[in-house]
């Protein structure tokens, strides 16, 4: 009777593990097919739904998860702080700018190039790699920490990057709300920690374990993307350049993400090493599009320096598949030595 039991029990454990494996790629070409069927509507309350929804509810759930001693421990963690802001505002940029450099002498879209020189100098987003560290069952307290500092302290350092790159053409920073961000980041990140220790305190309910929810927080996200990278004007675009600019976007991400992985493996356990690379190696589309779009308002190479920024969150989120089920595979035989 026991082994009849333990038999039937493995089909249906190979079938959720299935479900999970890829449920979420699944989700995400329904996300495809919902952005094709009506992009404007993705593009006129993405926003909206994206910095007064997601993120602080993204980030009210971090604080039900997070152990604040983790993430103290992690903030306190200076060795990792100052290799992650290296790797974003100093290394991917300089390995950018020497790939900008090589592609020039193969005849590729100068403009092209100067979109993704912009969009390696911006800083990680906010909600994407706290999802992602869920799904490959990262350390959520680095993500959290290091997204929250390597991206206040962008606010500072890209547009200083970005002078390097656009010249006097660089905006300065008053397009963006501080506050605005501090109130849809931190104060949901400080209640939820509260709440989470109201409830440990008094056993009121057990900790929220659903992924479905910031996963759900994702697609709406990824949705706003997809219609977004669909409305491009691309007339004045060869198709080539499309191509190109795809083969580019995803070749770079999964160039930063291997060298990312060798420098890190040696030094980081498991769980750190996966909230870091997901964390240092995507970048902020929005205030990518606010930079470009106030330094080339009515330029007739606006199409071609934005397509860029339409184009890799989008071939992140589908590359993200890959790295989240190669990566656990690869991290669980890799630390078995």
């Amino acid at each position: 009777m026991q082994e009849n039991y333990t038999q039937d029990i493995q089909p249906k454990k190979k079938q959720n593990e299935l479900l999970y494996r890829y449920g979420y790629f699944l989700l995400m070409l329904l996300c495809m097919m919902l952005a094709s069927a009506k992009p404007h509507f993705g593009i006129l309350n993405g926003n909206i739904i994206i910095r007064y929804f997601a993120i602080p509810l993204t980030y009210l759930e971090a604080g039900l998860l997070c152990d604040p001693k983790m993430l103290y421990l992690t903030l306190s963690n200076g060795s990792l702080l100052i290799f992650t802001m290296t790797f974003i505002y100093i290394l991917m940029p300089f390995l950018m700018r020497l790939g900008v450099c090589l592609l020039t002498y193969a005849n590729v879209n100068v403009w092209l190039l100067k979109g993704m020189e912009v969009l390696y100098c911006m800083p990680p987003p906010f909600n994407t790699s706290f999802v992602l560290c869920r799904l490959a069952q990262a350390d959520l307290s680095t993500s959290i920490v290091i997204t929250l500092v390597s991206h206040f302290g962008g606010l500072f350092i890209s547009p200083i990057l970005l002078y390097f790159v656009l010249g006097a053409s660089t905006p300065p920073l008053v397009g963006i709300n501080i506050k605005e961000t501090i109130y849809s980041t931190i104060i949901p990140l400080i209640i939820g920690i509260a709440i989470q220790i109201i409830i440990l305190k008094y056993d009121i309910c057990p900790k929220i374990k659903s992924l479905w929810f910031s996963q759900g927080l994702l697609l709406a996200t990824a949705y706003h993307w997809f219609c977004d990278a669909l409305l491009i004007d691309a007339s004045s675009l060869q198709a080539s350049d499309v191509l190109l600019c795809v083969l580019i976007a995803c070749a770079g991400q999964l160039f930063v993400s291997c060298l990312c992985w060798i420098l890190c493996s040696r030094w980081l356990p498991r769980n750190i090493l996966l909230a870091t690379l997901f964390t240092s190696t995507h970048k902020s589309v929005g205030l990518g599009s606010w930079i470009l779009r106030g330094a080339y308002h009515g330029s007739a190479h606006g199409s071609a320096v934005n397509l860029p920024l339409s184009i890799l969150p989008v071939a992140q989120l589908l590359l993200v598949y890959i790295e989240t089920t190669s990566v656990k595979l690869c991290t669980n035989k890799f630390f078995q030595f």
